[in-house]
Formats: C-alpha cells, structure tokens, sequence
C-alpha cells in the first residue's frame, strides 16, 4: 500500500530506529550462559572498489542472545512464544537456540546520479529501512536462520538524508535524482537459510579447512528469492561458527557454536583465514528494480539469476572476529552498465 509522507511517516521511522536500539543495546544475559550474547555490526559499501551506484551501501547491526536450552529461559522471548511453539524442529533438545534481533539500511542509487529527472533503463533510486526479528537453532554441524524483517521503502527510510550526511564529510557531490525515488510503502519479508559445516572438527587447533554449504530462500512483498550456494574457508584456529555472509534477509550474527557442543580450542587464542563464498539466487521479486508493488513507479526488469563470488580474510580473538570481504554481484536488471563490486566489513563479538 502506497501513504503520503507526513510527520506521522518519520515518526513511524523513527519508532523503527528506537526498538532496535532499544534491543540491541540493552539486552541482559540469560539466567543459563555467563555471556550477554553476540553483537554483529555490518558495513557494506561500493566505494571500496571506487565507485558509487547501484548498490551503494548496506549498514546492519544485529544481536543474538546466549545460547538457550529452551527459548523460554530468556524473557524477551515471552511474546513470541507461542509463535515458537508452532515452528517444527526448533525445539528439539539436540539444538543451542538464540533469538536475534537487528536493525540495518540499505541505499540504492542509479549509475547516471547527475540527471535531475528520471532516468529510464537505469536502477531506481530506493533505500530500504528495516527491523528483523529471528530465531536461530543449531548444532556442531549445521545452523538454521528464520528471520522476519519488517521495514519501509521509500523516503520513509532516509536513504537519502544518509547518503547526503556521508557525502557532504567526505567532500563528495550528491546524487541529483531523488526525487524520482520509489514511493513510501512497507515491505515484510520473511527468510529462511541453513547452513551445513564439513567435515566434523573436534578441535579447533592449528591449520584446518572447512567446506559450508548453504541453502534457503525468502518470500515478500520487498524480495523473493530461493538460493544455494557454499563457502570453503582455510587457516590457523577456525572459528566455532558458521562462516562469512553478506548483509541480507537471512543474515544474523556469527552466532558461535559454545559450551557442550563447542569444539576444543587452542591455547593461543589468535586465529586467522581466508575464505570464499559463492551465493546464486533464482529471483522471483526486488522491489528495489521491480518498483512498489501496488501503484506505478520507476522499475526496470530483473534479472532470474543473480550470482555472489566473494574472497576475503578474517581474523578471530578469544570472542571477537573482523573480516573483510570484496564482493563481485553480476548483472541485476537487464540494462546493467557491468556487474557489481563492493566491499564488505563485519565485526562480531560475544561478550
């Protein structure tokens, strides 16, 4: 449904930006895990491989809890429990479970930000504001994530104040259209993935490599998508976790695997690796090329295959893990100048 912008838009905007803080910085310990669980900050942008267009920039900072037994041995998982309850396999015993709340924006620009008016054939102008609500449960080989994110696309998301505020520190010129941005709407978007570890290490010690496959999809009125794809990582101290994602709907912090299903770790708590990741998506829906999804907007065709090759670095200490990503996304929509790059940076840490 497409509403006019009003003082009650940004206040509604602003209410997003307020609950996630609220949850994401002030979230206690559970009474079972001496940790207050994982924080995971995210930041994604083009200018890493010089250029500004397409997708030009995705921030997200997400919290897990500690890892629970029983999702009711967290108090902020009582509104939610009754949903939890219906969901199949979460609760079986053999799984650590963690809530995960996030909160992230993500900019789309044209390749052509000097025109005033509309640029027909090019990526339309569009950001995306959103909070995620999710469950995570998972063993020593395998993780799954089933995340809600709810948001608003349009200039209810401030893309363009964002983009501005970045511009204007760093002496850069602003993008000239937006104006011609998609129009106000909300966007629910509802994705699942799961993510699978080989071979089966008991002890996290010295060099080692380590294959995950993945899988999953989401449905919505913002994306629908089904994808596949692995990730193959090599060097000294792996991470209890289960890899190196992108920011998108699925995503949620690290996540490490702890306490009776953790595997042995090494005296010396330094550990470092490289990776690649490959990420291939059937797209059934983006609204960010498709446009809004009840009334007319800029749009352009999309694309029914879209792939992500990334190689990067990380390194991990004690419970913190800082990895680099360079990112290379093919074509996205039928009148792409060339495919996309950009870099990707995250932070996790369990504290």
């Amino acid at each position: 449904m497409l509403l006019p912008r009003s003082s009650t838009t940004h206040r509604f905007a602003g209410s997003l930006l307020l609950l996630a803080c609220i949850l994401t910085t002030s979230l206690p310990a559970a009474d079972n895990d001496d940790s207050s669980g994982t924080l995971g900050l995210y930041h994604e942008n083009d200018m890493f491989a010089g250029t500004d267009r397409y997708y030009t920039s995705g921030v997200k900072l997400s919290w897990s809890s500690p890892n629970l037994e029983r999702f009711s041995d967290s108090p902020y998982a009582s509104p939610f429990l009754p949903l939890f309850d219906l969901l199949p396999y979460i609760n079986e015993t053999e799984y650590q479970k963690n809530l995960v709340f996030a909160i992230g924006q993500n900019i789309y620009t044209p390749d052509d930000t000097e025109s005033v008016g509309l640029v027909g054939g090019d990526r339309p102008y569009a950001g995306w504001l959103y909070v995620g609500l999710g469950v995570v449960w998972k063993n020593e080989r395998v993780r799954n994530s089933l995340v809600l994110d709810i948001g608003v696309v349009g200039s209810w998301s401030y893309a363009q104040e964002s983009q501005r505020r970045v511009h204007d520190v760093r002496g850069f010129d602003n993008p000239n259209g937006w104006d011609n941005q998609l129009h106000n709407e909300l966007g629910v978007m509802l994705a699942y993935e799961r993510t699978w570890r080989f071979p089966h290490i008991t002890r996290r010690s010295g060099f080692d490599w380590e294959f995950l496959p993945h899988a999953g999809g989401a449905v919505g009125n913002v994306k629908t998508y089904a994808n596949l794809g692995a990730e193959l990582r090599f060097g000294l101290n792996l991470p209890d976790d289960f890899g190196t994602g992108v920011i998108g709907p699925a995503s949620t912090t690290s996540t490490p695997v702890d306490g009776g299903m953790g595997a042995e770790r090494s005296w010396f708590p330094l550990g470092m690796y490289v990776f690649t990741r490959m990420d291939g998506r059937a797209v059934g829906r983006n609204v960010f090329l498709d446009g809004n999804t009840f009334g007319s907007s800029h749009s352009v065709g999309h694309k029914l295959f879209v792939a992500d090759l990334s190689v990067g670095f990380a390194f991990n200490y004690k419970n913190t893990k800082l990895a680099y990503a360079f990112v290379y996304r093919t074509k996205e929509f039928d009148n792409q100048y060339e495919p996309q790059v950009f870099g990707s940076v995250s932070l996790n840490w369990t504290f």
